[in-house]
């Protein structure tokens, strides 16, 4: 398999388990003011952490060093507190099947 089709697998795992569940939800789903204000700040971060590894991370190694990096930044720790309290998914619940991914796929 070619670095393009590795990188694809990872983008859209991180598409279908991390992204896509966040960004299919909508205001409606949060009827709470102060969570809905909540949700609407980390839609927006999630659309943007989404453009980027579509955009700018441009093989299977970029895409996995950011997502390990993402990890541990200030910005995700904050992040992943604001989706815990929202009740969605957040990237360090996927990083074993993550890791297992690269592994499989020799990233």
């Amino acid at each position: 398999m070619d670095d393009r089709a590795k990188r694809e697998k990872l983008v859209a795992f991180l598409d279908e388990n991390a992204f896509d569940p966040i960004l299919a939800k909508t205001d409606r789903d949060f009827t709470d003011g102060s969570k809905r204000q909540k949700f609407q700040d980390v839609r927006r971060s999630t659309e943007s952490e989404q453009k980027r590894f579509h955009d700018q991370y441009h093989t299977a190694r970029e895409v996995k060093d950011n997502y390990l990096s993402d990890l541990n930044s200030k910005t995700a720790q904050k992040k992943n507190r604001e989706l815990e309290e929202l009740g969605l998914p957040r990237l360090p619940q996927f990083r074993d099947r993550f890791e297992k991914l690269c592994r499989d796929l020799e990233v």
